[in-house]
């Protein structure tokens, strides 16, 4: 969770747009702005899942196919890595699990799907089902453990003093995206589709540089290709 609040954000927004701040605006009001934001949230997140990455050590199910609502997992929206084995007190760090490629499986082991095992030793992930994963062999009796990290939905803002979900690293993100939201509002006095895409492209370009240094990069190159 950020430190920077709703307001915060809104105010800059607010004042690139020539509209009064401190929740006197006009032409956005504020029941608006909040509602952006948190638009902006889970825009940030769909679009680059690290920013809001958890960890959890939920127990699995029987079999291989494991599902984050069956996991308890209600807000992930996908799956980073599944790290290794947990004890079932959730105690204890267990065996390393390895990402592995389930094609191979499925022509090497055809069979794969019906052994079982105290730990599990791979994990597959499948793209026409992005909201599960398999894990070989099944852990007997469903007792254990994963260690899975995952990207979540954010919880939305309750009022627009509310501190952001996500770090605060995000916040000038989010600042252009209630930008792109206010020029995309269909009226006659603040419409601007230019201005709109203009925002819109500075939001993907931010998560983008964003993306690229936590992947180990540099983002000096992309400030330039932004004109920065």
């Amino acid at each position: 969770m950020g430190t920077l609040t709703g307001s915060n954000i809104a105010d800059r927004a607010w004042t690139k747009a020539n509209d009064a701040t401190g929740g006197a605006a006009t032409r956005w009001p504020t029941a608006e702005a909040l509602m952006w934001l948190n638009d902006a949230q889970r825009a940030i997140v769909v679009q680059l899942p690290r920013a809001n990455a958890v960890r959890a050590t939920p127990t699995v199910v029987a079999g291989t196919r494991q599902t984050l609502a069956g996991l308890g997992l209600t807000t992930g929206i996908g799956i980073i890595d599944i790290k290794a084995n947990y004890n079932a007190a959730g105690t204890t760090r267990g065996r390393a699990i390895v990402k592995s490629e389930k094609s191979y499986f499925d022509d090497a082991l055809p069979g794969w799907h019906a052994e079982t095992g105290t730990e599990a030793k791979h994990w597959f992930y499948d793209d026409t089902d992005p909201l599960a994963f398999y894990i070989w062999p099944a852990i007997t009796g469903a007792s254990g453990k994963l260690e899975i990290i995952y990207p979540a939905l954010p919880t939305d803002l309750a009022t627009i003093s509310t501190a952001i979900s996500l770090g605060d690293e995000y916040a000038e993100a989010m600042q252009m995206y209630l930008l792109y939201s206010f020029f995309s509002k269909d009226a006659t006095f603040a419409k601007s589709p230019q201005l709109a895409t203009t925002y819109y492209g500075m939001f993907q370009g931010l998560l983008g540089i964003r993306g690229k240094n936590l992947a180990g990069g540099d983002s000096a190159t992309d400030a330039k290709a932004l004109g920065a």
